[in-house]
């Protein structure tokens, strides 16, 4: 690897405060040298160079030509120098927070809202990673986690539709704060159904759009509406996500049943209408997990405190969460 031969990088220094000011003396108090000193570096970087740097006067100092060349070499050089370090030092200052958080939670409440966490906390640098795998907090993966499930050894009502996702590998330490309830809701195309007053037993005779995530939701939600035949739905149109599911009511393929918070995005109800509101809660609800080990960090209540007080804005309040 081949060897820089560098001038002396004081010398540098003191060449660049003299040429800027064209004074020892001034560049001398920028420095906090003498300026027979300066005058020194000044000298020792005209010897590395083989060339005089300025023409001296008794009370002043002029660029020579090739001083004033290679003065804008160095001021060029730096300007980069100190933008490369400035850069640096702002990414070393902004310490990192990284969310694990699930991709319909990402999309509809976070990513919307990012911008007001970030205006909060400039100083923190959010990584958002989108998961439905469980977390490990003890794994450090994240330092904070959304997930929406059962919490271990809490009871539910058994008429509940089922959340089957598992929200951690490990629950040791771990503290949950909950942001809001699921509550799915049925929606369609306004032309699938028309001006017509369905009851829950109604939307059985149409087709009914599943989402794997959810395999029991539509068997589960019309269980609990009182529908009898709801244990011999079988998915006739089943996809993936979510938002595959509302793409697929969109076109008038059938009704899909959906959390209301996708549909408080701005976004959500574009195209659809929700045939008859439900205020049926899944068993399981939306929660912010956090290990014990990282609770007190500064970071990580900054979001806490942020977060919880978005959810409490929707939280409960199915008038904020499905347009009426």
């Amino acid at each position: 690897m081949r060897k820089r031969r560098l001038p002396p990088l004081n010398a540098l220094r003191g060449f660049d405060a003299a040429a800027r000011h064209l004074s020892f003396t001034k560049a001398a108090e920028e420095l906090n040298l003498t300026q027979g000193a300066v005058s020194r570096q000044v000298k020792e970087l005209e010897l590395h160079l083989g060339q005089e740097l300025f023409h001296r006067f008794t009370r002043r100092i002029e660029f020579t030509a090739e001083g004033e060349q290679f003065f804008r070499s160095v001021e060029s050089m730096l300007d980069e120098l100190e933008r490369a370090a400035g850069r640096f030092s702002r990414r070393k200052d902004r310490a990192t927070l990284t969310v694990s958080v699930l991709p319909t939670i990402a999309s509809v409440w976070l990513m919307p809202r990012l911008h007001l966490f970030t205006s909060l906390h400039p100083e923190i640098e959010l990584r958002v990673v989108s998961s439905i795998e469980p977390a490990d907090l003890l794994a450090h993966e994240a330092d904070v986690a959304i997930r929406v499930g059962r919490l271990p050894g809490r009871h539910y009502e058994r008429n509940q539709p089922r959340i089957e996702l598992s929200m951690l590998t490990r629950w040791d330490g771990v503290h949950a704060d909950e942001l809001f309830p699921d509550r799915l809701v049925p929606v369609c195309s306004p032309g699938l159904i028309g001006e017509t007053d369905v009851t829950p037993a109604d939307l059985a005779r149409w087709p009914l759009i599943h989402t794997s995530t959810r395999r029991h939701a539509w068997p589960d939600w019309l269980k609990a509406h009182g529908v009898r035949a709801a244990i011999e739905i079988e998915p006739t149109l089943q996809f993936g996500h979510f938002f595959m599911s509302l793409d697929a009511a969109r076109q008038g393929r059938g009704i899909a049943l959906v959390p209301d918070i996708i549909l408080a995005h701005e976004e959500g109800m574009r195209g659809l209408t929700v045939p008859l509101t439900s205020e049926l809660d899944s068993a399981g609800e939306y929660y912010l997990l956090i290990h014990e080990n990282r609770f007190d960090d500064p970071r990580v209540q900054g979001f806490r405190n942020w977060a919880l007080k978005e959810a409490f804005k929707v939280r409960g309040n199915s008038s904020k969460l499905v347009p009426a």
